[in-house]
């Protein structure tokens, strides 16, 4: 089965959030699988062709979008597993991904290129897996064509449509529409199926609290909806051979983690204690991800509790000051890293006890995953793959702690609950060992997901 892949970023060659971290690996456990998929991404600026060892597959060919025709170049790896499409003007001149002025002719471009060096390199994919509204025009621009592969979408955010005025319509072929150009919704509208990347969050988004206007929509059309929890990648996140952590340890031999744990206390400039646990925040600093709970409870974590607080992130200016000034006035108990260092990231997903997630909304979630492989235990509100992936200490094979309400005060009574294991180290030892245990890889999902191409190839 040949499939067309596509996203906005991908790792390793970039990435901004969580959508990066699946175009890199979903891809890689559907080829062991046997399938035949082609990732094709923008060549942005900041991917270098000679670092990469790039070879170009096609120069110049051109490209129609709306009333004109742009030139576009096809690059590829050494392997032509994963394709660059290449426009000077639209990509190469842009060093960040998002948030242009002119990012719907970007991505419809993109879209439109993608199908065409199809044609030039005489490969046609049985199935087109577009990824967010950044890909979103594949998807309704191939649904007009009578021969067509299936078509499957899937959403990892619907809070970002893709929402574009009136006079946008002409870029994914149609030139007598009304209203605005919202491309995830066309997306949605013409997928032979459609997915989200998880179960709960698939659920979630038919109803209004979550569907940012689109709920009607996923539950006219639900039967075609399906959720997949995603993964993570456990060569890359494995404490037992990471070589970004002060001392490696395994499931077996825990006594590395304490090492992590100190090594990240002098890092950071926290008092080097094991006696008192390290709470831990790597996330992007906005509302979504209950940044802003973290941030009214400042004030009661240092006054009722002796943990100390590690935030890694970047984001909404007044959050970044909130944890910049607990730092300065409590620098015993709080630290702060301003931005992102992966290197670091992995660190603190080492070095913590408890890591504190308490999203808004959460479509899946690669953080909490990422910290119980290093055997980190998650504290998390009730919400998306959250629900799916962490089931709460009081259940018989819980690992971590999981709280309903969004308000301050139920988070600070669920952190409260971990807090209070913490101080029973033989049953804390154990969550550990079963946070450790549980399987998070990518090859469950690729199986899922190579049935729903089958499906999606039936239904088309």
């Amino acid at each position: 089965m040949k499939v067309l892949f596509l996203a906005a970023e991908s790792v390793p060659f970039v990435k901004v959030g969580g959508l990066g971290d699946v175009a890199g690996a979903l891809p890689e456990a559907l080829r062991r699988r046997g399938l035949d998929v082609r990732l094709v991404i923008p060549r942005y600026g900041t991917i270098d062709p000679l670092r990469w060892n790039l070879g170009q597959l096609r120069d110049n060919f051109p490209v129609g979008l709306d009333w004109r025709s742009e030139e576009c170049q096809l690059w590829a790896t050494a392997d032509q597993q994963t394709w660059f499409i290449e426009n000077q003007y639209f990509f190469g001149s842009r060093t960040t991904i998002y948030g242009h002025g002119d990012d719907e002719v970007r991505f419809a471009l993109f879209c439109q290129a993608a199908l065409e060096a199809c044609r030039q390199m005489d490969w046609w994919p049985d199935v087109i897996h577009a990824h967010d509204w950044h890909a979103a025009a594949a998807i309704r621009i191939a649904w007009g064509n009578a021969a067509r592969p299936a078509l499957v979408f899937t959403i990892h955010n619907l809070a970002h449509q893709g929402r574009f005025a009136n006079d946008a319509w002409p870029l994914v072929g149609v030139y007598d529409a009304f209203g605005e150009l919202n491309l995830m919704e066309q997306a949605l509208y013409t997928s032979d199926v459609i997915t989200t990347v998880s179960p709960t969050y698939a659920d979630e988004i038919k109803r209004p609290e979550y569907g940012f206007g689109l709920d009607h929509m996923l539950r006219e059309r639900s039967d075609r909806l399906v959720g997949i929890l995603n993964g993570i990648d456990p060569r890359h996140f494995d404490p037992a051979t990471d070589q970004h952590i002060a001392q490696r340890f395994s499931i077996d031999d825990l006594a590395g983690k304490a090492v992590c744990k100190a090594a990240l206390q002098r890092e950071v400039g926290l008092p080097e204690r094991a006696d008192v646990p390290l709470v831990a925040v790597v996330s992007r600093l906005d509302s979504q991800k209950g940044i802003d709970l973290i941030v009214q409870g400042l004030g009661r974590i240092i006054a009722e509790t002796d943990a100390q607080l590690m935030v890694l992130g970047s984001g909404y200016g007044p959050y970044e000051d909130a944890f910049r000034d607990a730092s300065r006035f409590v620098p015993e108990r709080v630290a702060n890293y301003i931005g992102f260092n992966a290197p670091l990231a992995q660190r603190v997903y080492a070095g913590a006890d408890i890591f504190l997630m308490p999203s808004a909304f959460e479509p899946c979630g690669l953080s909490q995953m990422i910290s119980m492989r290093y055997g980190t235990i998650p504290v998390v509100r009730a919400t998306g793959g959250l629900v799916d992936t962490v089931p709460d200490m009081s259940q018989p094979e819980g690992v971590g702690v999981v709280f309903s309400d969004y308000n301050v005060d139920a988070m600070l009574y669920g952190l409260g609950r971990a807090l209070a294991a913490y101080r029973y180290p033989n049953d804390w030892s154990y969550f550990v060992r079963r946070a450790m245990t549980h399987d998070f890889s990518w090859d469950t999902a690729a199986t899922r997901y190579e049935d729903v191409y089958r499906w999606a190839l039936s239904l088309r």
